[in-house]
């Protein structure tokens, strides 16, 4: 599973763009709100991804930070929204205003999205409200590297690939924020070393 892309951008379009790694062009599906904050063609950019596998096609999802991509993969998980509309979702506002639209019962906001119709909104709402308090609290540390920088996604989305909740993730590098100096590896160690201690 290809859980991250860093390379260099060659395109970017409205909601895709097409990142260089090692020779091959990745062309990944983005929220409008991830690809309007990209930099320009020929710098450097890092995504968490989701990919999907179908029988005719893989497509890669990219987006900015774990909290993105927790709510993308919850919102595919509600019976009626596939992958676009949850790009759709996602392209409508941050994602604290997804989350608090969820917490708050706010139908409205979903029903805005082109394709989502009220009934689909509210089971949106209905089914997604209790999963959202799994991101909260998700912060940056007072001192050191912030728990929504790239390295530190890097280390959470480890984590959870070794079976530990985003909550877990989170709140490790969060009190227990990588080092920049280390590699990934090294700062999983530390990161597994800390779950040991608490």
């Amino acid at each position: 599973m290809i859980a991250s892309v860093s390379g260099r951008l060659e395109r970017k379009g409205a909601d895709r763009v097409v990142v260089q790694v090692g020779g091959v062009g990745l062309r990944l599906l983005v929220p409008l709100t991830v690809a309007a904050e990209m930099g320009d063609v020929g710098d450097s950019v890092y995504l968490l991804t989701h990919l999907q596998v179908r029988e005719d096609a893989l497509t890669l999802y990219g987006f900015s930070n774990q909290e993105q991509l927790s709510l993308f993969e919850m919102l595919i998980g509600v019976n009626g929204v596939g992958p676009s509309v949850a790009l759709g979702i996602l392209s409508a506002g941050s994602a604290d205003d997804i989350e608090a639209a969820i917490a708050g019962g706010n139908h409205r906001f979903f029903s805005s999205v082109p394709r989502v119709g009220p009934k689909l909104a509210q089971r949106i709402v209905l089914e997604l409200k209790g999963k959202v308090r799994q991101l909260e609290g998700i912060e940056a540390p007072s001192g050191g590297i912030s728990a929504a920088s790239p390295l530190a996604d890097e280390v959470a989305a480890g984590l959870m690939a070794m079976g530990y909740t985003s909550g877990e993730a989170y709140g490790n590098v969060r009190a227990n924020p990588p080092d920049p100096a280390l590699s990934l590896e090294d700062n999983l160690v530390r990161a597994f070393a800390y779950f040991n201690r608490a």
